[in-house]
């Protein structure tokens, strides 16, 4: 082990400089961007810069280790500012306003850059142990590298508290944030640059197996998906004999029993080559892995295709129906190939990745012609569209039926949150630039009162909560107590097997399970309204201005959060709770 000096951490930092230059570049920028934005110095943050220096963090480090074999020099430089120049163009040709898509999009580049770098410098033949050994050391280096910077930050932090609180010194928050910035984005990225292996030992031929890797590997995840597989197995055998379409949630978990496999495959790998630490229970695992997947890869397949089906396409259940046949893919050749070239697996991920992320190809717009079509298709069955153009229906003249007026709401706010206003401006002869979904909706008539649809932009927020003070109540009369907890959501919010509480639209019925019949009706509509129209007194409410008492039921609101709509008519309720006492 070599010896901590001054001197050994100047020469790492002129090693760094000297081979990852570009990468330094986009780290110090990045890092001067956000001293900016902290110390409030006077410039426009725009989403462009932020993205272009992120992105070009993981690019040029994966395109410097693919070109420092390169025996021209000039030609590895070339291609790293022939990249950061597509780069450039990429982002500031995105809109000034970022949506849901483009974050998506650069996540995914995110991603494919930082896996790149693991396998850019291995695509010759017999390069399996380098790669491996190559991406153990990289992935040690980065770990460490965050512990050491968590240390450091926590370190400088506790230096500065004590200044404060010992010699009184005003410290602002703008410190601490500083500190961030040194410590996570500039020594984090720099520290690890100077531990990557070397461009000819990286190239090795040998390499080294930690005890703790093995133990990771081969005693925690391996039992881990053993027993995840044989409750996915409990569970396929449970719907055959039931003869049921699965849930939709599986395909969640075998997507993670799938890759939690392939990155398990990964970390054992050198078990399989040594003869000395040939472990049968990993040959086991490697070549018969694939094979127990398949069958539950079958059961995600179908559902997707039900959630599909049900829900229709967006974003995420691309994607997933994308992983679902890279796994069918990555699974037969390493059945065919025996488990022997295992690095195919991050190659093939980031490919496939890539490619679905861009052209038009890509699940965006995939995700975007067909849910723009199907949003034309509900206009013109429900009579919206005249000349090929929306009327305006903002009065309700026409009557839309329930389902199709929820589906088409929800589409146009996936639409709008995801892709904007541009992608269903051909439906509209009035720009939709300014309007909000909800408004859009309301051109229509077809607003929602769900929650996450309803406009909140100029919405009158409340919250209120009942006094502490001492009061007493009656209770004698009233042979039911049920205590109310609902969520941003409506409907059932209690049932037993005697009543069931439901809250809608700001009404909390409650219904008697023998009969059905209606055994009390409670409208908070009045109170709620009070309470807002009263917030700006107070926020804290007696007992008395918090109850509610009618004919056979007593309502005490102890807290509810919530907002009253752009309009001023109508109430939205995102937390309640509340004790009822009913007769």
């Amino acid at each position: 082990m070599k010896k901590f000096s001054l001197k050994t951490w100047v020469e790492k930092l002129q090693q760094v400089s000297i081979r990852f230059p570009f990468t330094l570049f986009f780290v110090l920028g990045l890092a001067f961007y956000f001293f900016l934005q902290i110390n409030k110095h006077p410039f426009d943050a725009k989403s462009h810069i932020w993205a272009f220096l992120s992105v070009g963090i993981p690019m040029t480090l994966a395109i410097t280790l693919l070109v420092e074999n390169f025996k021209r020099q000039l030609l590895g430089i070339g291609i790293n500012l022939l990249s950061i120049i597509l780069l450039m163009v990429y982002t500031f040709f995105l809109p000034d306003k970022f949506l849901a898509v483009h974050f998506y999009q650069l996540i995914v580049l995110g991603l494919v850059f930082s896996l790149s770098a693991f396998f850019v410098s291995f695509f010759k033949k017999d390069t399996d142990i380098p790669f491996w050994e190559f991406s153990k050391t990289s992935i040690l280096q980065l770990l460490i590298s965050g512990i050491f910077a968590q240390v450091l930050m926590l370190g400088l932090s506790l230096a500065v508290l004590s200044l404060k609180e010992l010699f009184k010194i005003d410290v602002q928050n703008e410190v601490y944030q500083n500190l961030a910035v040194i410590c996570y984005v500039i020594f984090t990225p720099i520290y690890f640059l100077a531990n990557v292996p070397d461009k000819t030992e990286k190239l090795k031929l040998k390499y080294t197996f930690p005890k703790f890797v093995k133990i990771l590997g081969l005693y925690i995840l391996l039992p881990i998906l053993i027993l995840y597989s044989l409750i996915l197995y409990v569970y396929l055998v449970q719907i055959v004999i039931k003869w049921e379409l699965p849930n939709g949630w599986v395909s969640t978990l075998v997507s993670i029993l799938g890759l939690g496999g392939f990155l398990c495959m990964l970390i054992l790998y050198p078990l399989r080559l040594d003869d000395k630490d040939k472990n049968k229970i990993v040959n086991w695992f490697s070549s018969y892995f694939s094979l127990v997947l398949i069958p539950l890869l079958m059961l995600m397949s179908i559902g997707i295709f039900r959630r599909l089906g049900d829900y229709g396409l967006t974003i995420n259940r691309c994607y997933v129906l994308i992983l679902n046949i890279w796994l069918y893919g990555i699974s037969f050749y390493i059945l065919l190939s025996k488990a022997n070239h295992l690095k195919w697996i991050v190659i093939s991920f980031a490919a496939v990745a890539l490619l679905s992320s861009v052209g038009p190809w890509s699940v965006y717009s995939i995700t975007e012609r067909k849910l723009s079509s199907e949003i034309g298709l509900l206009l013109k069955e429900n009579k919206l569209l005249k000349n090929g153009k929306a009327i305006d229906n903002s009065k309700g003249i026409l009557k839309i039926d329930s389902i199709a007026s929820k589906k088409l709401s929800e589409d146009i706010h996936y639409i709008y949150n995801n892709f904007g206003t541009s992608s269903i401006q051909r439906y509209f002869s009035d720009s939709l630039e300014n309007l909000t979904s909800w408004k859009i909706q309301t051109k229509l008539g077809i607003q929602s009162n769900e929650y996450s649809y309803i406009d909140r932009s100029n919405a009158n927020y409340f919250n209120a909560t009942i006094s502490n003070g001492n009061h007493s109540l009656n209770i004698a009369d009233f042979d039911t107590f049920i205590r109310i907890d609902k969520g941003k959501d409506e409907g059932e919010v209690f049932k037993d097997k005697d009543v069931t509480v439901l809250y809608k639209q700001n009404t909390i019925t409650v219904i008697n399970q023998l009969d059905n019949s209606v055994r009390c009706s409670i409208s908070l509509k009045d109170k709620l309204l009070n309470i807002a129209h009263s917030q700006k007194e107070k926020k804290t409410f007696d007992y008395k201005n918090m109850t509610l008492e009618g004919v056979g039921y007593k309502l005490i609101i102890n807290e509810v959060y919530g907002f009253e709509t752009e309009k001023r008519d109508s109430i939205v309720v995102t937390q309640l709770q509340a004790e009822l006492f009913i007769k």
